[in-house]
């Protein structure tokens, strides 16, 4: 079962009245990278799982984005963005784990928030920043994940999922709550 926002959501992304902001990105929050080996490793387990689980996102095209959606993708949850974002990059090992995610996403530092709104730091282009965090353990099996994508104000959504690790797979055992703004 891929991890996948609610349709809901995605309508609600289609619509999102995002604009792009013409001023300089924060040069203040530079995030380094990171590797596995910081994670425990049944973090590293269950995060090169959920990795693995990703789809390539909807390139939606629209007169605002006529080359399609920028993608970024983070391990780090929204609750623990800065002003600025402060977005960490996947760890290397994971990237080489699952070579597509390169293609379909930006690393996370390569954007900034402003106001709110997720810019690419290149060329102030709108962008989506999305997220994959292993938010708590309940056991030593047993995790609940947080995944969602986020532009700007009223262009985001996140779901929970509780994940239990049966006969040496990760399995969805509960969903949990979920938001769209």
């Amino acid at each position: 079962m891929a991890i996948r926002i609610f349709p809901l959501i995605a309508i609600t992304l289609l619509s999102c009245g995002c604009s792009s902001q013409n001023e300089n990105p924060s040069q203040a929050d530079v995030s380094s990278n990171w590797t596995p080996a910081e994670l425990s490793e049944r973090q590293g387990d269950l995060y090169s799982y959920l990795l693995s689980e990703l789809e390539e996102p909807e390139k939606y095209v629209d007169l605002d984005e006529p080359d399609g959606r920028i993608y970024c993708l983070t391990l780090t949850p929204m609750d623990q963005w800065s002003d600025t974002g402060n977005w960490r990059n996947i760890p290397t090992d994971f990237l080489h784990e699952h070579p597509e995610l390169n293609i379909w996403y930006r690393p996370a530092t390569d954007a900034y928030l402003k106001d709110g709104h997720v810019l690419t730091k290149d060329s102030d282009a709108r962008a989506w920043m999305e997220w994959v965090t292993i938010r708590r353990w309940v056991s030593e099996t047993e995790a609940e994940v947080q995944t969602g994508v986020w532009c700007c104000p009223l262009g985001g959504g996140a779901s929970t999922r509780t994940y239990e690790k049966i006969d040496g797979k990760w399995r969805i055992i509960d969903y949990g709550e979920s938001w769209v703004s």
